[in-house]
């Protein structure tokens, strides 16, 4: 396994893992915001920018996606990678400045505020990561969102910016969105979802016992067609929600003689 040296302390780590692994392992923290362990790293936010010592000069790389080699030398702690980050984050604070999860970042990296001027009304919120887009296609196996448009005009939207058909309600670019822009709304009594600002819409499935919604009715068939066997007990295992699941258990359990000697 190559050895890596971070901030001054040496970590042992397998070979194809990054520098962000690494750091990870050494306890040393980094910022990241596009960065998720079930997808390609892209490095598109650059706010994971680190220090490279390559002898006679230096270099800032993106941890999340640079890969380790043996006996590299990388400061997360050095003046230049700091004033980098710093950098990055102001001018993510101008793309997204009434994001909670963005400030209390910043606030960990000692940034207050932004000299840039926020982008404009049609922008605003959303700091261009790829991650919905990532999930969507990498995990989902769909491309209900992509990127739309070039240069200070380049969002990310559904097709045509309608809502799209592709699109199962699943509610996965929402849950790695870093920055809360992606929101889940409940419609009609808890029936349908819309998942803005993409349009999209879908109904919910409902638990049998309590009437809580679950998950959309294309989840649940999305998710019968990968199942090969045991499908009258997914079926089963889909119909409740799981505090209502851990209940019928409990109750199920509790239902069976007890043997007395």
């Amino acid at each position: 396994m190559p050895t890596v040296t971070i901030d001054g302390q040496k970590v042992r780590i397998k070979k194809g893992l990054t520098v962000l692994d690494a750091a990870k392992k050494a306890g040393i923290w980094i910022p990241t915001l596009c960065y998720h362990p079930a997808v390609a790293s892209e490095a598109s936010c650059r706010l994971c920018m680190v220090e490279l010592d390559r002898g006679d000069w230096r270099q800032l790389i993106t941890a999340c996606n640079y890969p380790v080699r043996q006996d590299i030398v990388v400061y997360v702690s050095s003046e230049r990678a700091e004033k980098a980050r710093r950098g990055v984050m102001e001018l993510l604070l101008a793309r997204a400045p009434e994001s909670r999860e963005l400030a209390a970042l910043a606030c960990r990296m000692g940034v207050e505020k932004t000299h840039y001027p926020s982008v404009t009304e049609s922008q605003r919120n959303c700091i261009l990561c790829g991650l919905c887009v990532s999930v969507c296609e990498q995990v989902i196996g769909r491309a209900a969102i992509g990127f739309a448009g070039r240069g200070a005009e380049r969002t990310v939207a559904a097709p045509f910016r309608q809502a799209s058909e592709d699109c199962i309600g699943c509610g996965a670019c929402a849950a790695v969105c870093p920055v809360g822009t992606i929101k889940i709304r409940l419609h009609k009594d808890e029936r349908e979802i819309e998942i803005s600002p993409f349009k999209s819409r879908a109904k919910m499935v409902l638990c049998e016992r309590c009437g809580m919604p679950m998950y959309s009715g294309q989840v649940s068939r999305e998710a019968m067609s990968k199942v090969k066997i045991g499908r009258k007990a997914f079926t089963e295992y889909l119909r409740l929600c799981p505090k209502c699941r851990r209940t019928e258990t409990a109750e199920r359990f509790a239902s069976v003689p007890v043997r007395r000697e």
